[in-house]
Order: C-alpha cells, then structure tokens, then sequence
C-alpha cells in the first residue's frame, strides 16, 4: 500500500513538471534580454514595461473582459429565473428546457460561428452588428455548462423544500427567491459563471471568424503581433495568466464569503 502511494505521488509529481514546464519556459524566456544557449544571457523588465505602457494591450484585456463576462451575466440570469420558474410552477416543462439547452454541446464553435455570421451579415436588422452577432454565439457557446450548473445548485439546496417554509414563516415567493435563494445557491453560480467566463476570455477562434479586426481582444491583438517579439508576446501571455490568477481567486473567494454553509464551518 504505502509502495502505491509513492509511485502515485511521484507519477502526480511527473505531470505536473510536465504541465508546468511551458509555462516556466515562457516566464523565463519574458525576462530574457537574449537566449542563444542553455541559460539566458541576460534578464531584463524592458518587455513587461513595454506591455505595461501598450494601451492597445490593455485595450484588448478590457475589451476581451467585456465580451466574455456580459454574455455569462445575462445568460445567468436568465436561466436562473427560467429555472426557478421551471421547478417551482411548471415542473413537467424541463425536459423541454433541457434539450434546449443541451443542444448547443452537438456544435462545433467554429460551425457556429460560420452559421451566424452567414445568416445575419448584412441582414440589415441589429444581429447585422458584428458585436451583437459574437455576444449571441457566446451566450450559445455558454448555455449547456451554465443550464447544468445551475440545475445543480437548485436542486442540491431542494428549492421547493426551502420556499415552502418560507411560506410557512410568512415569506411571499419573491422574498423567498431574492433572499433566501439566490443567496444559497451563489456560490454554484459563481463558480459555474466562472468557467464559463475563462473559457470565453481565452476564446480566439469564434472571436476571429465574427468580429475579426472590428473588435480586438488581447488574444487577437497577441496572435497579430506573435512573430514581432517573442519576448514581449512571452510577457503578454505571463500577464494573461496572472490577471486570471487574479479572477480566478476574487471569485472564489467572494463564492466563499457568500457561502452560508462554509461561514458556519468557519
């Protein structure tokens, strides 16, 4: 027993060397002055300066910020309210809602994308816009994880259970859904608002094939200027990591704080 433990420790240890080694490699390489042998020659802050001083770079970080979270709020909100009405009044209507929030998983992003831009450009109607063309194939591309996610949430705290002492205790239906609800079941939607918004801000495909040049994020601007500076297109992509590090912790962290049941354990 104690000889399978060891070799599962080292085995975990092997991959993640393995997973790491790109990134250590490309944070290293974003100090490098020059690398021409094994070691770099020399190490300089230069290229983050330069990224910290780009407005275009930061343009692109605000502009890929916007398009991936607003379409992971509405898309939220509407499910969470379809949801709650679904499991509360109509019961026998979820099967229904669940294929159509399945469906999306059977197509390809790049098949989406193509199939919008080639109905609605030059429609002439307000899906002409490429902006509003990519927030709807993104509150598309977002829908299955975010409808199983939430499905999730209100049944683990048995929504139904919960409003009807509510009721007992005087509580009409839309108290009981604002405060006692939502708030149970925040931390499954931050958590599955915040997969949903990693997998959207790290988008390029969908991104390139609508909006193309009209609306550059900081992952079109860096594969536009990938073979200007590797070292500062390094920086760039070391600065990505950490901001969503960052995202990544103050959600968490704000799912935990608004967690009854973790502030108990506490």
């Amino acid at each position: 027993m104690k000889k399978n433990r060891t070799l599962g420790f080292i085995w975990q240890i092997i991959i993640a060397l393995f997973l790491l080694l790109p990134l250590t490699v490309s944070f290293i390489y974003s100090f490098a002055g020059r690398w021409t042998s094994i070691l770099p020659q020399n190490l300089t802050f230069q290229f983050y300066i330069d990224k910290f001083t780009d407005s275009a770079f930061f343009l692109g970080i605000l502009r890929g910020i916007f398009i991936s979270a607003l379409p992971v709020i509405l898309v939220n909100i509407i499910i969470l309210l379809t949801l709650f009405a679904t499991i509360v009044y109509f019961p026998r209507m979820e099967k229904y809602i669940q294929v159509c929030c399945i469906i999306p998983t059977t197509i390809n992003g790049i098949i989406l994308a193509t199939s919008i831009l080639s109905t609605y450009a030059g429609s002439g109607t307000i899906f002409s816009n490429r902006i509003i063309m990519l927030m709807c194939a993104y509150c598309i591309f977002c829908l299955p994880l975010t409808y199983q996610g939430i499905r999730n949430s209100l049944y683990a705290v048995n929504t139904k259970t919960l409003l009807d002492a509510a009721s007992i205790l005087g509580a009409n239906k839309f108290y009981g859904f604002v405060k006692i609800i939502v708030p149970t079941v925040l931390p499954g939607l931050m958590n599955t608002a915040l997969i949903s918004f990693s997998a959207l801000f790290g988008d390029f495909a969908i991104i390139k094939i609508i909006a193309s040049s009209q609306y550059e994020t900081v992952q079109t601007y860096l594969y536009k200027n990938r073979n200007i500076d590797l070292q500062s297109f390094s920086a760039g992509v070391v600065i990505l990591l950490v901001l969503t590090m960052i995202i990544n912790l103050t959600v968490h962290k704000c799912a935990a704080r608004n967690n009854p049941l973790g502030n108990k354990e506490n």
